[in-house]
């Protein structure tokens, strides 16, 4: 799950010895629960039934947690079990979760899954693997400082919700206070005077995010944000800047969520985008193309460059995934894809002049080749005697 250095102990130790420790006693199987965060323990009176060997299955499948396997009567007495049975043991929440239901190598590992992780999460490098490498695709996030005076009531309120979503959404704490942290912040356009607050995000294809109505952080109020999220009633919150006063003065018009549909989709216009990201390199060094692509239709009756930055504002017809992602809205009516630019196929002014020119043609990727774009491989970034013939790699979100 992570690279320090009990992790890579845990692996190895998981690799080079048995699945599961054979525990004699209970001095053994008190030994083996001290000795980790999370420990998960089979009680088998017959360790060759079928039962044994479903959970051995489980043990060889997980690398990150150390297991143990005992038929002593003494192990079953300490633990308080008069039958066969599986418990996890754990130093946070409420101590141990066992295990009840059909007693398979899958649903043993759905079982661990569920329980091995804190019902409330702090974000750190270390816990980022477990957090984005589990099975729980739906995160809620509580952006809370620990400076504030109240940080413990928000952080038990946060928790007390917690405990009826397990195995659905995976709560999680970010410290908005921790410089680490404030890239996480901007990504879902928070400041950190805004914060307490909280955020929910489904990690599948398409990253979507999702905000509560209220900025009430009591416990009740948190159940509900989730259980209408799960019960689809809540839109997805798609962030945008204020539109500026100048957004259409200048040759490059500055597009926001707000105002991003009725030009880009205006009938009338041929509208050429770039979709940028402040931080990104290859956007920078497009920059002074742009201007001057700008520039040159800033007149034209027809034709509209212009440029969105992306991670601040978001728009339900339009998903990008790297950075910079070029996007050709042609004139005429309904909403049909625009075309999506191979920024391999052209990196020069000329270039781009020649596309317009072409009524989006010339140069343009195929409809269907718009998903490949996505992930082809960046090119190298080659110095030329004049920016505009520069090659423009594009960063990853």
């Amino acid at each position: 799950a992570g690279r320090e250095a009990d992790d890579i102990v845990s692996w190895l130790k998981k690799r080079t010895g048995p699945a599961a420790a054979t525990l004699g006693d209970a001095a053994a199987a008190e030994t083996l629960v001290d000795s980790s965060d999370v420990v998960v323990i089979g009680f088998f009176k017959d360790l060759t039934s079928e039962a044994a060997k479903e959970f051995l299955l489980a043990a060889e499948a997980v690398d990150d947690i150390p297991f143990g396997i005992s038929s002593s009567a003494d192990v079953f007495t300490k633990y308080q079990l008069s039958q066969d049975g599986v418990v996890l043991f754990k130093k946070f929440d409420e101590g141990r979760n066992n295990f009840e239901g059909d007693l398979t190598k899958d649903n043993l590992l759905n079982f661990i899954k569920s329980n091995s992780l804190p019902l409330v999460i702090e974000f750190t490098e270390q816990t980022a693997p477990k957090i984005f490498g589990g099975e729980i695709k739906t995160h809620i996030l509580l952006f809370l400082p620990k400076s504030v005076s109240d940080y413990q009531e928000k952080l038990d309120n946060f928790k007390s919700a917690a405990g009826d979503f397990k195995g659905k959404i995976l709560f999680i704490f970010i410290d908005s206070d921790h410089s680490d942290n404030q890239r996480i912040l901007e990504f879902f356009g928070l400041k950190k005077e805004e914060c307490p607050a909280v955020r929910l995000i489904t990690l599948e294809e398409e990253m979507t995010k999702y905000k509560p109505e209220s900025d009430d952080l009591t416990a009740d109020k948190i159940k509900e944000f989730c259980n209408k999220f799960l019960e689809g009633k809540i839109k997805p919150h798609l962030m945008s800047q204020d539109l500026p006063e100048d957004w259409d003065t200048q040759p490059v018009k500055v597009l926001v969520g707000k105002n991003f549909e009725e030009v880009a989709f205006d009938e009338n216009k041929n509208v050429f985008v770039e979709f940028y990201a402040p931080w990104c390199g290859h956007c920078k060094q497009l920059a002074p193309i742009w201007d001057k692509l700008g520039e040159t239709y800033r007149d034209h009756e027809n034709i509209v460059i212009a440029k969105m930055d992306s991670p601040a504002n978001e728009v339900e017809a339009v998903k990008i995934h790297s950075f910079p992602t070029l996007k050709f809205f042609p004139a005429g009516s309904g909403r049909n894809v625009r075309r999506q630019l191979a920024l391999t196929q052209i990196t020069t002014l000329e270039g781009f002049k020649k596309f317009l020119e072409s009524g989006g043609q010339d140069g343009a990727a195929a409809d269907d080749d718009l998903e490949d774009l996505e992930t082809d491989e960046e090119t190298d970034l080659e110095e030329g005697d004049d920016d505009d013939e520069q090659k423009i790699q594009k960063d990853e979100l």
